[in-house]
């Protein structure tokens, strides 16, 4: 027969076998989280930048990317993603500098060879 003696010790080795199989799958998947991160990439650095967003449409937009010192102009629709353009000159995207801000409408100006502003003041007239 079973006295409650019996049963608390039964509950006993059932909790802390619980608890040994929940602090070993602690550790492994804090092992795995160490050992996983190559010594390059570790740390705050970001190597892949959103500069700007510009939403052409609810589900289409284009997107300025600084990769690692590059800039890349892509577009984004919700089947493809497609580079449009890399520029070769270096910006300054911290606003930490003399000159004015980046502006989005200004750059995709300068790579269509158009001037937004002289656009809309056409199209107002």
């Amino acid at each position: 027969m079973n006295t409650s003696s019996d049963i608390w010790l039964g509950f006993a080795r059932t909790f802390s076998m619980l608890l040994l199989v929940l602090a070993v799958a602690l550790l492994a998947f804090y092992m795995i989280k160490k050992f996983s991160i190559t010594k390059g990439v570790k740390g705050n650095k970001e190597f892949i930048k959103v500069v700007c967003v510009h939403h052409l449409s609810p589900k289409e937009k284009l997107v300025l990317l600084d990769v690692m010192g590059d800039t890349i102009l892509i577009g984004v629709t919700p089947t493809n993603i497609s580079k449009i353009s890399s520029l070769e000159k270096k910006i300054d995207f911290s606003g930490d500098g003399n000159e004015a801000s980046f502006n989005f409408s200004d750059f995709l100006a300068q790579k269509l060879g158009t001037s937004i502003k002289n656009k809309r003041k056409e199209n107002e007239t």
